[in-house]
């Protein structure tokens, strides 16, 4: 049976002139039950173009924000995708189509490898420089907290989709005397760091598979699903959970799987330096004991992963947690 993304998608070529071709991508929201949003690349008025439909349970006005950001880009080797035509239903549902990417385009792939690791953090840094540095729209009630806050509210949030699968589907991952008292230590060093840290406009989602490298030499940004408001550090601790914590193979020993965290750390220390940010050790480890966190309660534990995975991921992920709340 077709799901409510691909009834859309026929409704849009109805109706707007997209022709579908195939669909080559679609996301679920943490549990494999819901699509939040799907990819078809097609044509429309005689163009190669890519539609994509989103419906998720987090905010997202992703055709403004491309909208927006092409409107101010000036770079010549960082691009995004061209906004042909777009809708907006709510504040969590809409569609984009799009110009689709050049012939020969190629995400980065993850875990990068070391020359593949500085050609990304050369195009971030110019993602960095050309991406404005203030809200571009009106701010939500969350991004207006402050950022230990912030903080504090996605963590809670993701807390109770560990809770609600639990309870769903009976299968018990965290115990508390493993969890709670690494989740006070881990919040209470989030919330210290960060009460003396500031909020940053930013893509929000920049991470390997996002950027692709054309034959030309030119690289796109694409899925701007998520800019956002996000506490300083915030990206950093992104791109190593995305490009590490979450790609890296789980069934390493603790020591092999730290080193992959440490080299991107390393690695991200003098761009931090470039854009001006201070004490980065305690950012660091403030930001990646949220994504520890976030990793096992939303990404391990809200997730239908085969039990002996969530059950190795959580263990490496507490040993990380120790590491950095010694």
């Amino acid at each position: 049976m077709k799901n409510d993304l691909d009834k859309l998608a026929k409704r849009i070529e109805a109706k707007h002139g997209f022709r579908i071709g195939k669909k080559i991508y679609q996301a679920n929201y943490y549990r494999g039950k819901q699509p939040r949003n799907a990819i078809f690349l097609g044509s429309y008025r005689g163009k190669k173009a890519a539609l994509k439909i989103y419906d998720d349970p987090r905010e997202s006005d992703e055709p403004l924000a491309l909208a927006r950001f092409n409107k101010i880009n000036k770079s010549k080797i960082l691009a995004a995708p061209e906004l042909y035509k777009y809708e907006v239903f709510s504040a969590k549902r809409g569609w984009l189509i799009m110009e689709r990417l050049p012939a020969g385009a190629r995400a980065f792939t993850s875990p990068l490898a070391e020359k593949a690791r500085s050609e990304f953090i050369k195009v971030f840094l110019e993602y960095r420089k050309i991406f404005p540095s203030r809200p571009q729209r009106k701010l939500t009630l969350a991004e207006r907290l402050p950022p230990e806050k912030f903080h504090l509210y996605r963590i809670n949030r993701w807390l109770a989709l560990a809770h609600s699968h639990e309870a769903e589907s009976g299968q018990v991952i965290l115990k508390a005397n493993e969890f709670n008292d690494r989740f006070a230590k881990a919040t209470a060093i989030i919330e210290k760091e960060f009460a003396n840290r500031k909020m940053i406009w930013c893509h929000g989602h920049f991470k390997p598979p996002e950027i692709f490298k054309t034959t030309a030499g030119k690289y796109y940004l694409t899925d701007f699903a998520h800019s956002n408001l996000y506490p300083e550090g915030y990206e950093f601790a992104f791109i190593i959970w995305a490009d590490y914590i979450m790609a890296a193979d789980w069934r390493q020993n603790y020591g092999k799987w730290k080193k992959g965290i440490n080299d991107l750390t390393k690695e991200l220390r003098p761009v931090a330096g470039k854009l001006g940010i201070k004490k980065y050790d305690q950012l660091m480890k403030a930001s990646l004991l949220e994504r520890a966190l976030g990793t096992i309660l939303a990404d391990i534990c809200a997730t239908d992963k085969p039990k002996k995975e969530k059950i190795m991921r959580t263990k490496l992920l507490y040993k990380l947690i120790d590491d950095l709340t010694k």
